[in-house]
This record gives C-alpha cells, structure tokens and sequence, in this order.
C-alpha cells in the first residue's frame, strides 16, 4: 500500500478566460438592448440599429467564443506546491520528514474533488471554465496532539484510483484504531461498496460487535426486506 501527491496552498482564485468572455459579450449585449429600448421611448438616433451593429456582432463573438472556449478552459486558481503526502503500509509521512502512525490518528477524512484535466461544473449550463486542475483534493488528519489539513493534486484518472484503492487498503487493515468504525466505513469509496470485499469486511464489524446490527445491515446494503431478515439472522446474534 503507497499513495503519494504533492501539497498544494490555494492562495486565491480569478475569473477564467471563459467567464471573462460570457460575461463582456453579456455585458455588451445587455447594453445594446437597453440603448434600443431607451431610443423608442426617448428617440436620439433614427439609425441605432445601424450604430450599435458592431457592438452586437463584438459581443455576439464573445459569447460563441466562450460556449467553444470553455471546454478547454482551466479553472483559474493560484497557488503554490507546498511539500508532500505519502501514506504506506507503515503510516503517514508529510513533507518527507514529519512521520506518525495510523494508531496515532483520532479522526481521517479525504475529499476527492478532481484529477487534473476532468471534466468539471457538468451542472452549469451557462458557459464556464470545464477542467480541473486538480488541486481542490484535499485531507485532513488529526491526532491527539497535532490538526493537519491541506489541498493535494491528483495527476490523472489512474492516480485517483491509486488512491482509492489505498483508502479501501487502509479501511480493511484495521490498522486505524481509534477511529469509529462506522466512519471508516464510510470512507471507502463508492465503486467498491458493491464488491463481495467491502460486503465481507462490514459483516466482520458486525460481527464483531464494533457497528451496530441496523446501521451495519445499511452501509453492507440490501435489495429488499427478505434479504435484510436473513442477513439480520444470520449476523446479528
């Protein structure tokens, strides 16, 4: 089990180039609507049509160039590589120097954002920024003693995997004591909840009496009340 990534300090962020053109063209746009409408009620130009033409064509430009744009844009966020992250079978080593133990541990959590160049904002449907540069991952560690709590970068699809298959590792080995085991569970990453190794592993904390039966029977999962009964009877004794 090892997983690595560099640290990364986000000091702020800025408009992408993609932002910056919807919203010019927008802008541009709204302002030529308004002079239309205010030239009918208070006439100032027999040809504003005429007048105005570029600055709708310039604004027209801006925003086919932003819906093209966007889908090679990167967010737009400034940062600064600030050390190192590696987990392996025996702990956790920041910056190359600081190690401690998975026993040392009271509390874990991982946010999986995305990998540099994955596609982001899929929800939008105004044009904006549609890459990541993978940055936005972060984790946070806590020991009796010490917080830690940092951005890292994933690379690429295959480096995220890495480290949901060092997440899962990490789960299974038990090797992180002090920390509920309900929240470790929940920590295993969704495209293993559905393998015959997550579902052995949360009949095991049944079993053993470290998560209770109902909340057990639903991070395992069920496809209907039969199967939870005989689950139920079968661990929960």
């Amino acid at each position: 089990m090892r997983f690595t990534a560099y640290k990364y300090k986000i000091l702020g962020s800025r408009l992408s180039v993609t932002n910056q053109l919807f919203w010019s063209g927008f802008l541009i746009f709204g302002f030529v609507f308004i002079l239309i409408i205010l030239n009918k009620e208070l006439p100032l130009f027999e040809n504003i049509q005429d007048l105005l033409w570029p600055f709708f064509l310039v604004a027209l430009i801006l925003l086919i160039s932003s819906i093209l744009y966007q889908f090679y844009d990167f967010e737009r966020i400034e940062s600064k590589k600030d050390g190192h992250i590696e987990f392996n079978d025996d702990g956790v080593i920041i910056d190359y120097s600081k190690n401690f133990n998975y026993s040392e541990l009271i509390e874990i959590q991982f946010g999986i954002d995305a990998y540099y160049g994955e596609r982001i904002n899929l929800t939008y449907r105004h044009p904006i920024e549609r890459k990541s540069l993978g940055i936005k991952n972060y984790i946070l560690l806590v020991t009796n003693s010490d917080t830690y709590k940092f951005n890292f970068k994933l690379e690429n699809e295959l480096h995220t995997k890495e480290l949901e298959n060092t997440i899962f590792k990490l789960v299974k080995s038990e090797k992180l004591i002090n920390i509920d085991p309900k929240k470790l569970i929940k920590l295993v990453p969704y495209r293993f909840k559905k393998t015959n190794e997550y579902k052995s592993f949360v009949l095991k904390q049944i079993v053993e009496k470290r998560i209770n039966c109902t909340e057990g029977l639903l991070l395992h999962g069920y496809s209907t009340d039969k199967e939870a009964a005989e689950l139920r009877k079968k661990y929960c004794v």
